[in-house]
């Protein structure tokens, strides 16, 4: 993990546990109802940083996870999800324990990448957590990236990629326990373009901007572009690259959507698991520039 020199001495007021050498924290010790502005600001530092960060013992119902979010920034908007009644910017995604089949997020993607600006932030916060089972899986597009030989990433530096909505209606709505908005099919023909090769706009670190719904490049075909993609998304799930969050009742996991790609493990069956889930709008991708993207 490439971080500031000093950085620690910047967390006066958190206590941080890395989950491991790529990304990942676990804070524990404060109370998001309580908290300052100083301290959010700290929050989001370790997030700009750690990339995943799991807030443990929180006590949180839709109102106070509504509070707690947009004091991280504005709703992104859910054009798939029907929303709970009174807050629109809150899901709650339940999985009850008579429900044996795929989960849904279970394979390596990113949240909304085809929306102009998809999500700077993802909060998940747990309600009802199995005893064992049901981690979610982070790999950084960070470190991704920088792991990249010279000549790989002069190939794709300045490569635009095309995020398609195809199939987003459907797997949603194959799940019963995900209400699904009336017009969400309208998605599927939902094309947006996005940098290959991204800065964080905080770090300034460099990421792929890298999903399951990248299909092309922008001037190549379907046909030239998969190899670069699949090779992309086979080097992105180097075991070296991930850290896996393991859930507990009452935790608050936030992620920079953008830098990293995340799967639901699906190891819990006859098991009931409830969260919330809500995201933050942030700027647009931003490319990095030919000049910038030699580390």
């Amino acid at each position: 993990m490439k971080t500031v020199p000093d950085l620690e001495s910047q967390f006066t007021r958190l206590k941080l546990r890395p989950l491991t050498g790529s990304l990942g924290a676990d804070i524990v010790g404060i109370n998001l109802n309580a908290v300052d502005e100083e301290l959010i600001a700290q929050v989001q530092l370790a997030l700009d940083h750690y990339h995943v960060i799991a807030v443990r013992n929180q006590n949180l119902d839709p109102a106070s996870l509504h509070e707690v979010a947009r004091r991280f920034g504005p709703f992104t908007g859910n054009p798939v999800h029907i929303p709970l009644d009174g807050f629109d910017d809150i899901v709650r995604f339940t999985r009850s324990a008579a429900d044996r089949g795929p989960v849904v997020g279970e394979d390596l993607h990113m949240d909304m990448p085809w929306m102009e600006i998809p999500p700077a932030t993802t909060m998940l916060y747990g309600e009802e957590i199995p005893p064992v089972g049901g981690d979610t899986l982070f790999t950084s597009l960070s470190a991704a990236y920088e792991g990249l030989s010279e000549t790989m990433r002069s190939i794709i530096n300045d490569l635009m990629g095309i995020h398609s909505g195809k199939g987003v209606f459907a797997l949603n709505a194959s799940h019963r326990a995900l209400s699904v908005k009336s017009n969400a099919q309208a998605i599927d023909d939902i094309e947006t373009e996005h940098p290959l090769v991204c800065v964080h706009p905080t770090t300034g670190r460099r990421h792929l901007l890298l999903s399951a719904a990248l299909c092309r490049f922008t001037g190549m075909t379907e046909a030239e572009s998969m190899p670069i993609i699949n090779l992309l998304m086979s080097h992105a799930q180097r075991v070296e690259y991930t850290c896996r969050l393991r859930w507990e009742p009452g935790t608050l996991a936030m992620w920079s959507n953008q830098c990293l790609m995340h799967a639901a493990i699906n190891d819990y069956p006859g098991q009931r698991r409830v969260v919330l889930r809500t995201t933050i709008a942030g700027p647009p991708p931003k490319a990095a520039s030919a000049a910038e993207c030699s580390p």
